[in-house]
């Protein structure tokens, strides 16, 4: 295409590689000079293709880059109107070392490789100013990768700067396992590293849906008084619901902002950094609130840095949970321990001593202190009151039960002239002093060792047994109902004969119910075979055979209830 009279050609004339040439010069290589146009985006050449013209911008802009090994486009130079480009391909025989695009659309002027080597050739003028161009080129590309590896250092000193500092930060929150204290350091790290004025941690309840914290430092008269917060309200809140991180320059401009805590505390907000704190797994356990940077806003570092903290804070808050989870344990074991000494000390400590009669009893907790009791109680007129009780549940809550029923039995007994009546009394005071989820089931006998006899009466309890000179055991069942259900209720006695060498046995469920791993109960049955087959042994050695048969049917299985053992015979 022919080179366009007017401001084109004079641009042409005028370029800064063509305009040291005479007029003359200049008509001559005129025929040489090809026009052509690029639109705005359009690759001129790609890098690494192989080339064979020179290129005269004589109209609009072009970019020229180069692709790094992470597969960016870096900046190399931005080309105007009067530039050249392609020439230092043609000088070195090389293939094109950088992508050149229009910006804009594009007017340039080609001249092929041998005409651009003949002109360096015959006019010395013009290579020398291509010298000074390419010098100016390469000072204006040093300054620029100058620049570049400035900014990179500058990156990296400060993400070097970064890492110390959370490496410091780490250290100090592994100094303690106190929750209270560690968010305070916490706090400390985080104002310290951002350069803000206050800050409060709120960690979260999820079962409530709240936020709640002790940490609210520097606030005047505010001390550790426990703040709380529904999620979804005010900053922190809305941080907490959504998880979002927030930058907030004015935090009055802001509907989100609550200005309660300004009003109660005297203190300004003025700026706000609030982040969600998360765990190794992403899950927020608490929220970062940091107010008013001292050096201007807070900055996207900032957050960088706050949200790098949140995990070995996140980790360190875990830890002091666990912490103190472990003692609250701890306590909780030793107060258990504690009780089941006070409880085995209200068991009787002795066997009575009854004429013509042998006693054995134990009992052995599922837990650490039991719901099940047992106690003989001397009467008037050389009678002896025993009984044995399973209260609803197990642990602490079943033996404090427990522990009153002894209590209330052992006063009972002495004031009712039969087993009815005392159980039906302690079933009264139990309905009046205890929930309505508490029940008792209570055997309670009173033996006549003159007469032979024993009186009983059985409130929901197992079946007693009593084996006597025939083969099949009697069931102790007469009574009633549970106790602590129902306030009046006619409870009956039943009065049996006991024969020379009888044997009776009372026993709570967790020796019935024991099962072995395939789930299988002991069951009544057994206890009977075990009566039959020592009907003559002592009531040691029944009470032993028949704990050894209910471990060995168990065979390992942990006991899943109290067993609670008592066996009297008649000797003579």
């Amino acid at each position: 295409m022919p080179i366009p009279e007017g401001a084109e050609l004079t641009r042409l004339r005028y370029h800064v590689l063509l305009e040291p040439l005479s007029d003359d010069a200049f008509e001559a290589v005129r025929s040489s000079l090809q026009r052509r146009v690029f639109a705005e985006g359009e690759v001129v050449f790609e890098d690494n293709s192989h080339g064979s013209e020179v290129f005269f911008l004589v109209e609009g802009r072009v970019r020229i880059t180069k692709r790094t090994r992470a597969g960016e486009d870096q900046l190399l130079a931005l080309l105007h109107s009067g530039d050249a480009f392609g020439e230092m391909e043609l000088i070195a025989g090389r293939p094109r070392s950088a992508r050149v695009r229009a910006m804009e659309e594009v007017v340039v002027y080609t001249m092929r490789e041998e005409a651009f080597l003949s002109l360096l050739a015959s006019h010395h003028e013009v290579a020398l100013r291509l010298l000074q161009v390419l010098s100016v080129r390469v000072r204006a590309l040093n300054h620029h990768f100058i620049r570049e590896a400035n900014a990179i250092l500058h990156r990296k000193e400060r993400e070097l700067m970064r890492f110390s500092r959370l490496v410091e930060a780490t250290k100090k929150l592994n100094s303690t396992l106190e929750l209270d204290p560690l968010l305070d350091i916490i706090v400390e790290i985080a104002l310290e590293a951002v350069d803000g004025d206050r800050g409060t941690i709120y960690l979260i309840n999820h079962l409530k849906r709240q936020l709640w914290t002790k940490v609210a430092t520097g606030l005047e008269g505010a001390g550790k008084e426990t703040l709380v917060l529904p999620i979804g309200k005010g900053i922190a809140g809305y941080v907490a619901g959504t998880g979002d991180s927030l930058i907030i320059p004015d935090a009055y401009a802001d509907p989100r902002f609550e200005p309660s805590f300004d009003r109660h505390t005297g203190y300004t907000t003025d700026s706000i950094l609030c982040m969600p704190m998360r765990n190794k797994d992403g899950t927020i356990i608490g929220v970062f609130q940091l107010l008013n940077k001292r050096s201007g806003v807070f900055t996207d570092d900032d957050m960088m840095f706050i949200e790098a903290l949140s995990v070995h804070a996140a980790l360190a808050i875990e830890n002091a949970r666990l912490h103190e989870q472990e003692r609250q344990k701890v306590r909780i074991e030793r107060d258990l321990r504690a009780a089941r000494e006070v409880q085995m000390s209200l068991l009787p400590r002795t066997l009575p001593e009854v004429a013509g009669y042998e006693f054995a009893a134990s009992t052995t907790a599922a837990q650490e202190v039991a719901g099940d009791l047992y106690d003989f109680i001397p009467l008037e007129a050389g009678r002896l009151a025993f009984c044995l009780g399973d209260v609803s549940g197990k642990g602490l809550a079943a033996s404090l039960l427990m522990a009153n029923m002894q209590a209330t039995m052992r006063d009972q007994a002495h004031l009712a002239a039969s087993a009815a009546e005392c159980v039906g009394r302690t079933n009264l005071l139990l309905l009046r002093s205890t929930a309505p989820d508490k029940f008792v089931t209570l055997f309670y006998g009173i033996l006549d060792p003159v007469g032979h006899r024993l009186s009983y009466c059985n409130a929901g309890h197992e079946p007693g047994l009593l084996l006597g000179s025939g083969e099949e055991a009697r069931r102790l069942s007469a009574g009633g109902v549970i106790l602590g259900i129902m306030e009046e209720f006619p409870f009956e006695v039943e009065s049996v004969p006991l024969e020379p060498g009888a044997v009776v046995v009372i026993y709570s469920d967790g020796i019935s119910e024991a099962t072995d791993p395939a789930g299988v109960q002991f069951g009544t049955g057994r206890i009977e075979a075990l009566l039959r087959e020592h009907r003559h042994a002592s009531a040691e050695e029944v009470r032993t055979a028949i704990l050894a048969a209910v471990h060995s049917h168990c065979a390992g299985v942990p006991a899943a209830d109290d067993m609670t053992l008592l066996v009297c015979r008649r000797t003579a």
